[in-house]
């Protein structure tokens, strides 16, 4: 009776097993990442005999939880991406939304403000055309001053942001090392038997580490999970947790660079970082540097051809036109780790050709050179005052001595927080042109003037009284000078001012120029003003302001669709993952419901195999009493 009853009790246990597992099963069906268990039942050893091989009952071999380490893998990847897309989403939506703002855009500004100056063209000697004039420059200037404000209040919080995913994703290291020591442990005890719930436990935490940023993972023979950063620096090794840390940008960006914490030191990871949230932090702050650098780069380079031009002029009391807007106030940071003593000085030599983005410079102990990404291009000039570093329209002195590899960061964004209205009276404002050009009416030939611009207002003799002679129809004298040949296509550069005309010229006529004086009602340097809109002079003579200004929202509106679709998809192909890993591991009840009948039904009929076993016991004793 012995066999029957251990073959009995064998069944017992182990179904009694698996119907704690069913109800194991259902009281996590709703606890995030468990993986539904199973008993594996295995028969015990047979027992051989010369009438045959009998059967021993069944034992609980172990208990497996269903488990796909390539649908883990797929939903890490999908962790990652979906980080990486949510915080671009985020910040390229907010950008877009920043530029687009009616009250906020440079583009509606800039609009008001070339209309403003088109009404003093018309009327150049109207103090409410001139106070009209100012009022719309300082709209301009408030809106970019407020996006400035903003890009600035972004940057802080991207720099929150990193600091508080990189703390999130140490405790998750922690976490995923601590883990795997007690897994170690419960595997050691139970003989090699998987802790599925501390497995399960693992994988979340692994599954939420990569939504941080994206990593990879390393199973080890022992049952401990080696997690490495994408760059192959460890974050987790067994028991031990490598923590990640916030760098301080060496340029001076408030957005901080990702380290890691070896044995040898913090390392920099920050360019080998593409997923998860810490990646889409270093990316959109690429993304605000770019955009802040566009926007001075319209700002200042509308500021600086407005100013430009108006020098030419001359006020109602006669006197030059100085700055309507401030000048572009352009520093150059130094990399924290220089060991040279350099500074710069920057001035603007050509507005249509300002950098849109900051530009990075190397010195390389023999020139300097702009690094593009990996890129490294050798600029002209050596930073002497004679022979200035040429860096797009900008001109760069050197002040100090260089070391080789001392690295800089050109702030053309930061610029903006200096942006601002020099002029506040509206009597200073310049319509007039600086000279009169008078045909005397005694000439014999055809000649009129057709069109007056001003070339160069630093000229020697700018804006002073001139006389040009034509002792042919094809040749031209200024003030009694050298005779030269003259082109109508080309016209005449008198003073840096060129003047064309319409007509022929016969041999003896005469054009006199004159300083403007006080009081004139000329709107000569008006009109080259309300022109501007219409020149294309930015982007290097390829785009008007609000070409630029358009360009500028449509590339900002494409970066929000792209991060927008990202996100979308990122989230689809998880969702599709996620929806594999629940058919496979998830719980479902009407399942356990079944197997809770069927494992019941087993053990009853288990414990009936004892009952009989017992009875047949008692049977054999009381024939033996007899």
């Amino acid at each position: 009776m012995t066999d029957l009853f251990s073959i009995g009790s064998s069944a017992l246990l182990s179904y009694r097993r698996a119907l704690d597992t069913v109800g194991h099963n259902v009281a996590n069906v709703d606890t995030p990442g468990y993986s539904r268990q199973r008993v594996e039942l295995s028969t015990r050893t047979p027992t051989p005999s010369g009438q045959g091989v009998y059967g021993n009952g069944v034992y609980a071999n172990t208990v497996v939880r269903n488990a796909s380490d390539l649908v883990q893998q797929r939903l890490i990847g999908d962790a990652s991406q979906v980080g990486y897309f949510s915080m671009q989403t985020q910040v390229a939506n907010r950008l877009d939304g920043l530029l687009s703002d009616e009250t906020l855009s440079v583009g509606s500004g800039l609009d008001q403000f070339f209309t403003a100056a088109e009404d003093l063209a018309a009327d150049p000697s109207s103090t409410a055309a001139r106070q009209s004039l100012l009022a719309a420059g300082q709209d301009l200037t408030r809106r970019v001053g407020s996006l400035a404000y903003q890009f600035d209040a972004l940057e802080r919080d991207l720099g929150l942001e990193m600091n508080t995913a990189v703390a999130t994703a140490n405790d998750l290291s922690t976490e995923i090392a601590t883990l795997n020591e007690q897994i170690t442990l419960a595997m050691g005890r139970s003989g090699g038997q998987p802790p599925n719930d501390l497995l399960d436990t693992r994988d979340e935490l692994v599954r939420n580490l990569a939504t941080q940023l994206d990593i990879r993972t390393v199973a080890a023979d022992s049952g401990e999970l080696n997690v490495f950063a994408q760059s192959g620096q460890a974050l987790v090794l067994g028991a031990n947790a490598y923590a990640l840390t916030a760098v301080d940008d060496p340029m001076g960006s408030l957005v901080p660079q990702l380290g890691v914490e070896t044995q040898g030191g913090i390392v920099n990871i920050s360019r080998q970082v593409g997923g998860g949230e810490i990646g889409g932090i270093l990316a959109t702050a690429d993304l605000l540097d770019e955009t802040r650098g566009q926007v001075a780069q319209l700002a200042l380079g509308v500021s600086e051809q407005f100013n430009a031009v108006h020098a030419g002029g001359v006020t109602p009391s006669g006197q030059a036109g100085g700055h309507v807007f401030t000048a572009a106030s352009i520093d150059v940071t130094g990399h924290v780790a220089n060991t040279g003593s350099a500074s710069f000085a920057v001035s603007v030599t050509d507005p249509g050709n300002l950098p849109g983005t900051d530009p990075e410079l190397r010195y390389d102990g023999t020139q300097w050179l702009r690094v593009d990404g990996g890129n490294a291009v050798p600029l002209s000039g050596t930073g002497s005052v004679a022979d200035p570093i040429q860096l797009d329209g900008l001109e760069l002195v050197l002040g100090g001595a260089p070391a080789a590899n001392d690295r800089f960061r050109v702030g053309m964004g930061d610029a903006l927080d200096d942006f601002g209205m020099a002029l506040r009276d509206p009597s200073g404002l310049a319509a007039a042109g600086a000279v009169v050009v008078e045909v005397p009416t005694g000439n014999t030939g055809t000649l009129a003037l057709e069109q007056y611009a001003v070339e160069d207002t630093t000229a020697a003799g700018y804006g002073s009284a001139a006389t040009l002679s034509f002792p042919a129809a094809n040749q031209v004298s200024i003030d009694g000078g050298p005779v030269v040949a003259y082109d109508a296509q080309t016209g005449v550069l008198v003073n840096g001012l060129r003047l064309q005309f319409t007509g022929t010229p016969q041999a003896g006529d005469q054009v006199q120029l004159r300083a403007t004086g006080a009081g004139s009602s000329d709107n000569r340097t008006a009109q080259a003003l309300a022109g501007l809109a219409g020149n294309s002079f930015l982007g290097d003579g390829s785009e008007r302001p609000a070409e630029a200004s358009a360009r500028l929202i449509s590339t900002l509106g494409n970066a929000a669709a792209t991060a927008e679709a990202g996100y979308s998809g990122a989230l689809t192909i998880q969702s599709a993952d996620m929806a594999d890993r629940d058919a496979q591991s998830g719980v479902n009840l009407d399942e356990e419901a079944a197997n809770l009948m069927r494992f019941e039904q087993a053990y009853q009929a288990a414990a009936q195999v004892m009952s009989v076993a017992s009875t047949l016991f008692d049977t054999l004793l009381s024939a033996v009493r007899r």
